[in-house]
């Protein structure tokens, strides 16, 4: 299967905040990770790790942390904040 430019993105965007929350998380199993994961409800950052995450998602990706960046929605799982990176990185 081809992957676009989109889908290779958030690929590795997700596996980006997926090693990040591991290496926040030294006794979490890294099979309990997935592209499901809430960083909302499943206690994975706290407040400090989701702005640490931000910023080095934007480094990363090469895109300016905006205010909608910590919209709600764009926490509710790993696959959605990889969406958001990609779409942000596709604007940039």
């Amino acid at each position: 299967m081809v992957e676009t430019h989109d889908g290779t993105l958030q690929s590795d965007a997700r596996a980006a905040i997926r090693a990040f929350i591991l290496g926040r998380n030294l006794g979490l199993a890294p099979d309990s990770v997935t592209g499901q994961t809430s960083l909302v409800t499943s206690d994975a950052l706290d407040s400090i790790g989701v702005l640490d995450l931000m910023m080095e998602l934007g480094d990363r990706f090469g895109f300016e942390i905006e205010e909608d960046a910590f919209a709600l929605a764009h926490f509710e799982s790993i696959d959605a904040l990889a969406a958001y990176v990609a779409s942000r990185r596709h604007q940039a």
